[in-house]
């Protein structure tokens, strides 16, 4: 296992965090099933999981830019439909070209550098505006 999430990635929102570990754990399985040679099954279904969870997590953190009035909301959410965009495509390949280690190799890496730089870089200024709003 290649473990991916680390405490620089920390918001300081539970939920948030949360959340991004399991996100994180799930990048984890699908990295050991491709290098496992897992059953498509199981990389299926935790492909299946992933595109669910970071739907919930897009919509938990969007209700939280709303409750925070927060200023950049439809510019992160923008980016948050483009990555569910690129999800679903990342997906189409896999549905089309099977679990092929180059596939499932090419959404890892999407996957976890996507999250890694929105986590730091966007979530992380929302954090901050979201604890300065004492919400």
């Amino acid at each position: 296992m290649i473990t991916l999430w680390n405490q620089t990635l920390e918001t300081g929102i539970t939920l948030i965090d949360d959340q991004h570990k399991e996100l994180f754990r799930q990048v984890d399985i699908l990295f050991d099933s491709a290098n496992a040679n897992a059953a498509s099954e199981r990389v299926s279904k935790t492909l299946k999981f992933l595109g669910e969870y970071v739907e919930k997590h897009f919509n938990d953190e969007q209700q939280l830019h709303l409750k925070a009035q927060y200023p950049k909301r439809e510019q992160h959410k923008k980016m948050h439909i483009a990555f569910v965009e690129a999800f679903k495509n990342l997906k189409q390949s896999y549905d089309a070209d099977g679990a092929k280690l180059a596939v499932l190799l090419k959404i890892n890496r999407t996957v976890s550098e996507w999250l890694k730089s929105h986590i730091m870089v966007h979530d992380k200024d929302f954090a901050a505006y979201y604890k300065s709003s004492g919400k």
